[in-house]
């Protein structure tokens, strides 16, 4: 997960008045780690790790997870689908605003800012640029079409954009389009939040604590809830651009460990939905990262990101809510020229 509580020109853009980065690596060990084949092994091994319990409930979990994070890692690469943003933000206000009388002694407050963002969206695994996070890092890319109902670009050439992107031989054209999607005007713009399904590769999983939670319903199908909890692992980084050594130099990021809940279909424990969050600090000082995925099956067999929220929070107050919305999503070959597939057993 990324998210710059600020403009790019480094200007106040929310109530932190400076810029921090939060970053949730997601890796390619979903896509190196667990084949197919391999999921029963590798489950089978995961029960030995410390922290996981030995359970029928949660190794039908592990295997499970273990089996889509590889799928989706497989998958996720070859579509292109629309995303809808919309962002409530807290501004902060002006620095500088000229004011008389009685208004003078009153202290500004921030205002609500409300954006919507229309995009072609995919995701791109990263060779190896360390801006990106290291080889094998996976990011969401995506070529904004609108922004507040003011078309910017044409959905076919946006596709075209991201395909060459995500062939290219090297991850120039992916980092330039990782820095275009923050110049629309965004507080706390998040990415990382769709692919949440891969923190529970085969080569993650044994990193975390698992055990069942609780039965609940959505509709009339019933869901069977596991809870985890990070024991291990680089967790959530966050940045922050003021924080400074004595040399001068940029602080180093600060960790906060993850946890949450991964609901599952009681018939064959298909993912369906996970919720993440992380927290540091309290009272006045607390600062919480909140995000919700929930994933339907693709007609290529492989789950995809339906909706997403996610939600910074500030001392308990929330000062950032994202909503993504994701439509039906088509597949495209290597090739940069876009020729959508027909979905399997559909002309």
């Amino acid at each position: 997960m990324l998210a710059e509580p600020c403009d790019v020109d480094g200007r106040p853009g929310s109530v932190l008045g400076c810029r921090a980065v939060i970053l949730l690596r997601m890796g390619s060990g979903a896509r190196l780690g667990a084949r197919f084949g391999d999921v029963a092994a590798i489950a089978a091994a995961l029960l030995l790790a410390p922290g996981l319990r030995a359970d029928e409930r949660t190794q039908r979990l592990t295997e499970r997870l273990a089996q889509e994070a590889s799928a989706f890692a497989h998958l996720a690469p070859q579509l292109v689908g629309e995303e809808t943003l919309h962002q409530r933000a807290l501004k902060a206000p002006p620095r500088f605003k000229p004011r008389i009388g009685e208004a003078a002694r009153e202290r500004p407050k921030p205002t609500w800012q409300e954006r919507t963002l229309v995009s072609e969206y995919t995701l791109a695994l990263f060779s190896g640029d360390a801006a990106a996070g290291g080889a094998g890092t996976f990011h969401e890319l995506r070529q904004v079409t609108s922004v507040d109902g003011r078309k910017i670009e044409d959905s076919k050439k946006a596709q075209e954009l991201l395909a060459k992107a995500v062939t290219a031989t090297d991850d120039q054209r992916r980092l330039q389009l990782l820095k275009d999607f923050e110049r629309h005007g965004l507080i706390g713009a998040v990415t990382g939040v769709g692919p949440m399904l891969l923190l529970f590769s085969g080569r993650e999983l044994p990193k975390y604590e698992i055990q069942y939670l609780r039965e609940e319903y959505q509709g009339a199908e019933r869901m069977l809830v596991f809870s985890y909890r990070q024991l291990d692992g680089e967790g959530l980084r966050v940045f922050e651009a003021r924080k400074r050594t004595d040399s001068g130099e940029a602080a180093p990021p600060t960790r906060m460990q993850i946890y949450g809940e991964i609901w599952v279909r009681e018939a064959d424990y298909l993912p369906v939905r996970i919720t993440m969050a992380a927290s540091q600090g309290e009272g006045a000082t607390l600062f919480r990262e909140e995000a919700r995925v929930d994933y339907a099956m693709s007609d290529w067999g492989a789950l995809v990101p339906q909706t997403a929220e996610h939600r910074e929070l500030r001392a308990g107050n929330p000062v950032v809510e994202n909503r993504f919305e994701y439509a039906p999503f088509h597949k495209f070959g290597a090739s940069s020229d876009i020729q959508f597939q027909a979905a399997p057993g559909k002309p």
